[in-house]
């Protein structure tokens, strides 16, 4: 059933890149904020990502153009004024975003760990005061199901583990070359049989983006995860476009190359390769019955391929690649740590 979901997935994946041959001349998406794209969200589900390197945890394009309207205007529907245009990457209506993605890592020989993510957010913008400084609310769950090893090498586990979440993100320009992008995000992270205040996490984000020049941006800010064993993240690099068909975003957490392969009316195809930081913490309750905390992580290096639509429909995403360092850790029983054999990953993801 689990393999089944991923399949399921693939094949929606491969519809759709057969649809761009069919589909009607759309006009070329506006050309992005050149001061801030979509920085970091906040929760690490299931690792640390970064929007302006593409991923669909966020709007994959900024919504603060250059001619911001003036403060202090009275609250609006999240649609333009008349003879105003959309900020870039903006949908008209409340509604910007609906995402599903899911991420499969098996379990591989005798210390291995599988693990199965299944996640979905939507995201609804409103103007904070206006359109051009926008408001995010982002309501997501993710379900986490969990293979182990039976036996005397079983990291005690839940079978299954969850993320519910609601972000809270507030985007401005300041000035013609510098951005600012706020979020917080209360969430519940257990395996819903501790329900203890240990399943309550507050994460959040503070990032600025400054254009140092047409090609080249500078980010820099900070990630608040919440979690004992990384609480405060230090985050940013450089984003460089060189040219239309190539995209460095030299920032760490999450590292990307990029280069255009394929281009259509409709949509274009991208291949990149990414290296990321992986994992998360939970609340659970162990067979015992005593409350514990215990945190996952891994790191992982990704080749992938996206399609990105020029009329801001259906985007796709499909990665591979190679996790190592792989960590479970318990903060509250004393439990030794279990280091899972390496394993690779397969992540697939649609979103509007």
């Amino acid at each position: 059933m689990r393999l089944l979901i991923p399949l399921l997935l693939l094949a929606l994946l491969a519809a759709a890149g057969r649809a761009d041959e069919n589909e009607a001349t759309s006009p070329e998406p506006s050309a992005p904020f050149p001061g801030l794209t979509s920085l970091p969200p906040v929760a690490d589900r299931p690792s640390l990502r970064i929007a302006a390197l593409g991923d669909p945890q966020d709007l994959s394009e900024p919504l603060l153009p250059d001619d911001l309207a003036p403060p202090g205007q009275p609250p609006q529907e999240f649609s333009p004024p008349a003879g105003r245009k959309l900020p870039p990457g903006a949908k008209p209506g409340a509604l910007q975003q609906l995402i599903f993605t899911t991420t499969e890592l098996p379990r591989l020989g005798n210390n291995g760990l599988g693990l199965t993510w299944l996640e979905t957010s939507a995201t609804i913008g409103m103007p904070a005061p206006t359109v051009d400084s926008p408001l995010l609310v982002t309501p997501g769950f993710g379900t986490v199901f969990v293979d182990e090893v039976p036996g005397p090498l079983d990291p005690g586990l839940p079978s299954q583990l969850y993320d519910a979440y609601i972000q809270a993100r507030w985007m401005r320009k300041i000035g013609q070359r510098l951005g600012v992008d706020l979020a917080v995000s209360p969430g519940w992270y257990s395996d819903f049989v501790n329900d203890s205040s240990q399943a309550l996490r507050v994460t959040g984000h503070g990032f600025g983006a400054w254009e140092a020049n047409e090609n080249l941006r500078v980010v820099a800010g900070v990630i608040y995860l919440d979690r004992y064993d990384v609480n405060l993240l230090p985050a940013g690099g450089l984003l460089w476009t060189p040219s239309e068909d190539r995209r460095f975003e030299l920032i760490f957490p999450r590292p990307r190359a990029a280069w255009r392969v394929r281009e259509t009316p409709t949509a274009s195809q991208w291949a990149y390769v990414a290296a990321e930081f992986g994992g998360n913490q939970w609340a659970v309750r162990r067979d015992s019955g005593a409350n514990d905390v215990v945190v996952y992580h891994d790191y992982r290096l990704i080749a992938g391929w996206e399609r990105k639509p020029a009329d801001l429909g259906i985007s796709w995403r499909l990665e591979g690649g190679y996790v190592f360092s792989r960590l479970v850790e318990y903060y509250i029983t004393d439990t030794a740590d279990y280091h899972p054999g390496d394993t690779f990953m397969v992540r697939g993801g649609v979103w509007y």
